[in-house]
């Protein structure tokens, strides 16, 4: 089972992601399809700007074109919103995490790179890059890049706080249920593409040791899934109909006391 099986798995067991649970993938592909049919998902809508790689069929499932920082799609209308690989490839990612908070009852998973010290060490030495240009070049320069366009687009990694902030300012109403899982994969394909034989064997060692390395420290791995269950419980600050809870405040504060600063 892959890290995208494995993480929709866990949260089946744990309780939060239903078989039955309609599931919005946006960005998504073929691997989309594959993983939801591998986990037993029964209701997915698979979406994205245009058919990706080409791929038309989706069945068991629905494919829709979306695009995914500007969903035009109704407030919470589905249990789920997912994206796998996706939102590197949006110009503004943060965008893309809000929509789909918005679209989502229950909740939403992202699985992206993490910005972790490692991907920093290996854009360093140039085992990897802050561009991705191995998909606009085996499309021929036809698409895979920003927006999925002909241009390159930039590789915007994550950490925790980053996500958790982007939640937060979001959806301030209430708070949520954060959740995160950590992989690694050795990314074989880039390295074979290299023409260099010397940087195809310096990459794929220096590759496999990061693996080792991982094994020891897993948040430093390329596969990062972080994700929310929405809506916990009401800020305390506010009524059951979401409005100021005046009472509650003057509790905590006293207009006098700010009344008589001025004053003096």
């Amino acid at each position: 089972m892959n890290f995208y099986a494995r993480v929709l798995a866990s949260l089946r067991k744990q309780g939060h992601l239903a078989n039955t649970d309609s599931v919005l993938v946006v960005a998504g592909g073929s691997t989309d399809r594959d993983v939801m049919v591998e986990t037993g998902i029964k209701d997915a809508t698979i979406s994205n700007v245009d058919y990706h790689g080409g791929a038309r069929n989706y069945d068991p499932y629905h494919w829709k074109r979306l695009d995914g920082e500007q969903l035009e799609l109704p407030d919470e209308s589905f249990d789920w919103v997912v994206v796998h690989a996706g939102l590197h490839h949006f110009a503004i990612p943060a965008r893309g995490v809000c929509e789909m908070l918005r679209v989502a009852r229950k909740g939403i998973l992202c699985i992206e790179a993490r910005d972790s010290m490692l991907m920093k060490f290996a854009v360093k030495v140039g085992i990897t890059s802050d561009y991705e240009l191995e998909p606009v070049f085996l499309s021929d320069g036809t698409g895979g890049g920003y927006r999925n366009g002909p241009i390159p687009n930039y590789v915007y990694r994550w950490t925790e706080r980053e996500f958790e902030k982007t939640v937060c300012s979001f959806a301030p109403a209430h708070r949520h249920k954060f959740f995160y899982d950590y992989g690694f994969s050795v990314p074989l394909q880039r390295y074979s593409m290299l023409s260099n034989p010397l940087r195809r064997l310096a990459g794929r060692t220096i590759a496999l040791l990061a693996g080792i390395a991982v094994a020891i420290v897993p948040r430093q791995g390329n596969q990062f899934a972080f994700g929310v269950v929405k809506n916990e419980t009401r800020q305390p600050w506010l009524t059951e109909s979401l409005e100021f809870d005046k009472a509650y405040l003057s509790k905590k504060y006293d207009k006098r006391r700010r009344a008589s600063q001025k004053a003096d």
